[in-house]
């Protein structure tokens, strides 16, 4: 049938299901002009992007040592994105200048934290790298009176729950950061809203023990958010959104000392929280659980040995392997050896190879990465962001 004798309502429903990568869409609407016109329409685009619901996992972004943060893509070609187009260049642009580092991605934005040695956060960037657009705050007063506190930071949206559904969508939505740090004997929580465009109040404190830092990796289930905390003993710092409060998670007693990374991470679609143990290069998973008695314990559910898995040589597991990071909404685990990167799916326990670590170190003497971001999005290929 000749695509002129359709009409507009039926060719929306034709566009409607092509699939949310960069370049299906754009390829559809090169068809012709009339094509090009309803794909470009905002109300079609709104419907768009509801009928697929998740974005498209479109990649990852890391600090790499001594270098510019920057974006690796997980995508083939023809939607492979170019690590320029998701750019900030901050080394030069002297406004941005000093110490930057990504510390938080979620429904399409990201965070990044300037630090100044000796002094700590000086400035925090939310960024969307689709639109590039790029919001610049302050730190909250109270940092002040913590010198030598290293915080955390994530952001998250906060829309108002009912026909919200999280994805593209939160980009034109208000959004909350969260700081969280530790002074080894207490955890400390802050929240700006984007509502109202301050730092609420004096923030919140809770006593932790001997805690030496927090974790780069947050996860988030429903109202609250969760960190590990690493010092003599190593729990998770929960932070309850509703309230305003902070609390800590035990872990399981008998892994404080016997284990080569704690990583947190989510279960049961997103909805219960998990803790990942490294030993070497097994993964144990275990589940935080009320048993019959209403009594909250850990309970351990699944092994994964990551030698057979992903077919390491006996020199890639010479060290540890590596969660470098986890996303969420495709329950993708990111996993480093000690000289490639992996993307696992922590269901069906596919896996595909990303890169070498070799494209992330100046020399071999190198610290390593130890955290990646990943970042889905949708996006369109025919466009640049104003950043690129």
């Amino acid at each position: 049938m000749d695509g002129l004798a359709l009409s507009d309502d039926v060719l929306r429903e034709i566009l409607l299901r092509v699939p949310p990568l960069p370049t299906p869409l754009v390829r559809a609407a090169a068809v012709c002009r009339r094509w090009r016109r309803i794909a470009a329409e905002p109300g079609f685009l709104r419907r768009y992007r509801a009928h697929h619901g998740k974005p498209p996992l479109l990649g990852f972004f890391v600090n790499p040592p001594g270098g510019e943060p920057l974006f690796r893509a997980t995508l083939a070609a023809p939607d492979h994105i170019p690590p320029e187009r998701f750019s900030l260049r901050l080394h030069d642009n002297t406004e941005l200048g000093g110490n930057w580092y990504y510390h938080g991605c979620r429904h399409g934005r990201l965070l990044l934290l300037n630090w100044k040695t000796g002094v700590g956060c000086r400035q925090i960037l939310i960024w969307d790298p689709v639109s590039g657009d790029l919001r610049h705050l302050s730190p909250p007063p109270q940092l002040d009176t913590l010198k030598g506190v290293f915080f955390q930071a994530t952001v998250i949206c906060a829309a108002a729950a009912g026909d919200h559904v999280h994805g593209d969508d939160c980009k034109s939505s208000p959004f909350k950061v969260v700081l969280v740090g530790t002074d080894r004997s207490r955890a400390f929580a802050f929240v700006y809203s984007s509502e109202t465009g301050d730092w609420g109040d004096d923030g919140v404190e809770t006593p932790v023990g001997n805690c030496i830092s927090v974790g780069c990796r947050c996860i988030q289930i429903g109202d609250f958010l969760y960190w590990m905390l690493f010092g003599y003993d190593n729990n998770i710092l929960q932070f309850d959104l509703v309230n305003q409060s902070l609390s800590v998670v035990d872990v399981p007693t008998h892994i404080h000392e016997d284990h080569d990374g704690l990583y947190p991470i989510t279960l049961q679609e997103g909805t219960e929280l998990g803790l990942i143990v490294m030993s070497k290069s097994s993964m144990q998973i275990w589940q935080w659980m009320i048993d019959f008695d209403g009594v909250p314990g850990w309970i351990p559910i699944e092994s994964i040995y990551l030698d057979s898995l992903l077919h390491l040589s006996p020199e890639e597991c010479v060290n540890p392997t590596k969660v470098l990071g986890f996303s969420q909404d495709y329950n993708e685990l990111f996993v480093a050896s000690s000289t490639r990167i992996f993307m696992v799916n922590f269901e069906s326990l596919q896996f595909k190879e990303l890169c070498s670590m070799d494209e992330f170190s100046e020399s071999p003497e190198s610290r390593p990465i130890y955290a990646v971001y990943p970042f889905a999005s949708f996006y369109d290929a025919g466009s640049s962001s104003s950043s690129a």
